[in-house]
């Protein structure tokens, strides 16, 4: 199940939107709606992907305008042969519906008008701001988190409601702003997709909607991932410090050779001829271990400055050689 589906199955399991059933309702529809003109009659089809989405605005049509004729269709759509469900409603109650949502009113003339925004009426408190928002969301929202399916691993969090004007992309901007959200918008393919992208946000957002249960678990996997990902970093950071240990004591070690093989360890100054020694006895022992031979009597930075001053040695006695 995608993180868009599992999202919208728990926030209309949590119907936290009784009181402001109309506000929903004007969100998916005019989000997931298409209005149809035939033969002068005005009727409209609620396309979704989800077939909870659409059987959630049947109850709620049920429950606002009484018992209407009601009809949800499967069909399949592009190459993909994706399923979606279509809801659509029979004779006369289309028009009561589509004026009572303020998505169609009859000017003097007696023609249609149509409103894409309906009558900003979800905007008198924040619970029908919120319904309207949630509305919108599961008519026409998404939602993507990181994930890893098959060895294929997706990257980011990604939030956004796919609209079809300009006005509706502002007015959801506009309720957002109303719970400290600030979201972005562009313009995609002659849509205006509203968006956001911070993992915080994203989740104080589901978590308005009620989507608490959705917010915990990938909350928890990505502690999870921090955390393997710190493991991750602190194994590769102690294997390169073993790598630079080991090579810095080879090194040492062919340098303390070089002098052992021309000048010998014995006319090295004692400190450097002391260190040498040490590094002898331990070859693959690290700074701290070639302390503790040597009684702690000087530090590891000290310890170091020896060994570059032997391995200075060994290179000018190189060098000699080669002339």
């Amino acid at each position: 199940m995608s993180a868009s589906q599992e999202v919208k199955d728990e926030i209309i399991k949590k119907n936290l939107f009784k009181k402001e059933l109309k506000s929903l309702v004007q969100g998916i529809v005019l989000s997931a709606g298409s209005l149809i003109i035939s033969n002068g009659e005005l009727s409209f089809v609620v396309s979704s992907e989800s077939e909870n989405v659409i059987e959630l605005l049947k109850n709620s049509l049920n429950s606002l305008f009484g018992d209407i004729e009601i009809d949800i269709i499967k069909v399949f759509k592009n190459f993909k042969n994706k399923e979606r469900f279509e809801l659509s409603v029979a004779g006369s109650a289309n028009d009561i519906i589509l004026k009572e949502l303020a998505v169609v009113s009859i000017n003097q003339e007696g023609e249609y008008q149509f409103s894409d925004v309906c009558d900003r009426a979800f905007m008198k408190n924040k619970d029908s701001m919120l319904a309207f928002l949630i509305g919108m969301f599961l008519g026409s929202g998404s939602l993507s988190v990181p994930h890893e399916t098959e060895g294929k691993k997706s990257y980011g969090y990604h939030f956004e409601i796919d609209l079809t004007s300009k006005n509706q992309a502002d007015i959801v901007a506009e309720i957002l702003s109303n719970f400290d959200v600030f979201p972005k918008i562009i313009e995609r393919a002659e849509h205006y997709v509203v968006y956001l992208k911070n993992s915080d946000i994203i989740c104080d957002v589901l978590s308005l909607f009620g989507a608490t249960k959705f917010v915990l678990k990938v909350t928890s996997e990505q502690v999870s991932r921090d955390m393997n990902n710190m493991a991750n970093r602190q194994i590769n950071c102690i294997s390169a410090n073993i790598d630079k240990a080991v090579n810095a004591g080879i090194k040492q070690l062919n340098a303390i050779e070089v002098i052992r093989s021309t000048i010998g360890i014995e006319n090295l100054p004692e400190p450097l001829a002391e260190a040498a020694l040490s590094r002898l006895s331990n070859p693959e022992g690290t700074l701290n271990d070639l302390l503790q031979t040597l009684d702690n009597k000087i530090s590891k930075g000290a310890l170091a400055q020896r060994f570059n001053k032997i391995i200075k040695i060994a290179e000018e006695l190189g060098e000699n050689d080669d002339k």
